[in-house]
């Protein structure tokens, strides 16, 4: 069976109340090792962590999305560094860059970013970034914090692209900053060529995979609930674009999935 983990999901929230284990049964019988939950507001961030702590295969990461950023409060950004530092979570995140809907303004997305970006650096732990029509303006702020970052030192990356929607281009400039790049369930979508140039041109050992749960799921079950068992589907996108076993891909974005989040590594996982 193939051993795969979800770096990016939203199953703490409403569309999953009625039917979670049931949820976690199809995940962990589709061989899913790990479940990022990953918060995006204050509601979202404390059910993260409450639900992470049901289920040994969830680890909660916690942050404010750049469509709350105007909302953000100083007391606000220090309850969430009192959150990041627990031994459980795992990043920051879910933090970027939104100038495609713009639902705050972009100074303030700015500073929100920056400031969860040196939270991120004083816990020491990775970033999970939202980039949307944004890839150029983000790079930036994102380079900043790479270079300030404790976590190279470690052997580890400094964060992953959540769902990335650039070019491989700008995914190989990303990766060069330590960044992992996450391939989505939409690498089905027949006109997402250009995920499938990324999942082919980027180094195997740069690329995750994520679900985005409840959003985003594959092409066969378009207009769906999306859920983390789906994310073989991701792994089977990247293998066909690579001309890889997808047993291969799975094994190595989860050591890749490991390795970000300072989690175990599988054990033939970690022999890649």
């Amino acid at each position: 069976m193939m051993r795969l983990f979800d770096s990016h999901s939203h199953i703490q929230e409403k569309p999953f109340a009625g039917d979670i284990g049931d949820v976690l049964a199809r995940a962990t019988r589709a061989g899913v090792e790990g479940i990022a939950v990953c918060g995006f507001d204050a509601e979202s961030n404390q059910a993260a962590i409450a639900l992470a702590a049901t289920s040994p295969i969830l680890v909660p990461t916690v942050g404010f999305h750049p469509h709350d950023a105007g909302e953000v409060t100083s007391a606000m950004l220090a309850e969430l560094e009192s959150l990041a530092r627990l031994p459980e979570v795992v990043a920051v995140g879910e933090i970027g860059l939104d100038f495609y809907r713009d639902l705050s303004p972009r100074e303030d997305q700015r500073h929100a970013l920056d400031e969860q970006l040196a939270i991120a650096v004083r816990v020491a732990k990775p970033v999970c970034v939202h980039s949307r029509a944004a890839e150029e303006e983000i790079y930036p702020h994102l380079a900043a914090y790479a270079s300030s970052s404790p976590l190279p030192g470690a052997g580890r990356p400094v964060g992953v692209m959540h769902c990335f929607g650039g070019t491989l281009e700008q995914a190989q400039r990303y990766a060069g900053l330590g960044f992992l790049v996450s391939i989505p369930c939409t690498i089905t979508y027949p006109n997402n060529a250009e995920a499938r140039r990324i999942a082919a041109g980027l180094p195997l050992s740069a690329l995750v995979v994520e679900t985005d749960s409840p959003y985003l799921p594959p092409q066969e079950l378009r207009g769906r609930r999306n859920e983390p068992a789906n994310v073989r589907s991701a792994v089977a996108g990247i293998a066909t674009a690579r001309g890889m076993t997808a047993e291969a891909v799975a094994d190595a974005t989860t050591a890749n999935a490991c390795r970000l989040f300072g989690v175990r590594v599988p054990e033939e996982a970690a022999s890649l």
